[in-house]
């Protein structure tokens, strides 16, 4: 797993999206006798909110050193006695109960990052008590055929014959990587198509960290230039308790993002072409690799294949 800065860490504090629905999902599922396990625990605010909310005991696991600052935080603040801090990752640990509640957020950019899914797998099934609760629930990630020339430019500019040479090896490589977007340049204003659903990832029964889908058929809603796929996801921590990364959105959970995927050029459209999506991603030494095939046909008298691409994170 990456390790973060404490930088990084106070970012994710400071998302108020981000942890005012944490802290909701947590005070709403905390009872006085909850057994609370805290995965990726780092500066321990999570476990600290448990206790806060009423814990009897949390057990708060973080394989970065920030988890000795954690104790310090939890001393300062009255928990010492209630929150037991474990320098180590959650696979590699035997608890001696198990928890009520397991609360995590082990994403990246998006859900599928690294370890993510199989150390939830591994927690539910050793560190969860029956009947237990995840937090979060579940992740459901969208997909959306975009316009948008800055982000698109950003990725071919560098390689773009600088100085009069070909540098489209180095341009192909970039195509086939999805970049992240920062919630800031691509909105609602930039989609050509109605969203669908890629994948929903309900933790309570999760059994693969590998997603792929059946083919999305999307239509073009106005006429424009495709430049790639959006994916983003909404989160759901609790009945009730959710955010989203939604272009649709205006607050956002800043500490995520989306994911933009580049098609290997723009291809103009119109309204009612039609758009099929295959997306897929398996996760090969705690890293993913992705694929997405991309087919566009022209709706007219006459349907046209405008273009198709196959692309993955394999690409070399």
């Amino acid at each position: 797993m990456s390790v973060y800065s404490l930088d990084d860490y106070g970012r994710m504090i400071a998302d108020r999206v981000r942890m005012d629905a944490y802290a909701l999902a947590l005070k709403s599922v905390v009872k006085p006798d909850s057994v609370v396990l805290d995965i990726g625990a780092a500066t321990g605010i999570h476990a600290l909110l448990a206790c806060k909310f009423g814990a009897k005991k949390v057990y708060a696991i973080e394989p970065n050193d920030a988890v000795d600052l954690a104790q310090e935080i939890a001393q300062a603040n009255g928990f010492a006695d209630r929150i037991e801090f474990i320098h180590d990752f959650s696979t590699d640990v035997t608890l001696p109960q198990q928890a009520d509640i397991i609360v995590s957020d082990l994403r990246g950019v998006l859900p599928l990052f690294s370890e993510h899914i199989p150390t939830i797998l591994d927690a539910r099934q050793r560190h969860l008590a029956p009947g237990g609760l995840l937090i979060p629930q579940k992740d459901t990630l969208w997909a959306a055929v975009v316009e948008t020339r800055v982000v698109y430019n950003e990725i071919i500019r560098p390689w773009d014959y600088p100085y009069g040479l070909n540098m489209n090896a180095a341009k192909q490589v970039m195509l086939n990587r999805w970049v992240h977007d920062d919630t800031e340049t691509i909105r609602a204003l930039n989609l050509l198509v109605k969203p669908q659903v890629w994948a929903i990832l309900d933790y309570a029964s999760i059994e693969n960290p590998n997603v792929s889908n059946s083919p999305l058929v999307l239509e073009v809603t106005r006429e424009g230039t495709a430049h790639g796929v959006l994916i983003w996801f909404d989160a759901q921590l609790a009945d009730g308790v959710s955010f989203s990364n939604s272009p649709y959105t205006k607050k956002v959970a800043e500490v995520y993002g989306r994911g933009f995927f580049p098609f290997l050029e723009p291809v103009s459209v119109a309204q009612g072409d039609s758009i099929t999506l295959q997306i897929q991603a398996d996760l090969v030494d705690e890293e993913y690799e992705w694929q997405w095939h991309t087919r566009i046909v022209a709706q007219s008298k006459t349907t046209a294949l405008k273009a198709e691409f196959k692309q993955s994170t394999t690409y070399d």
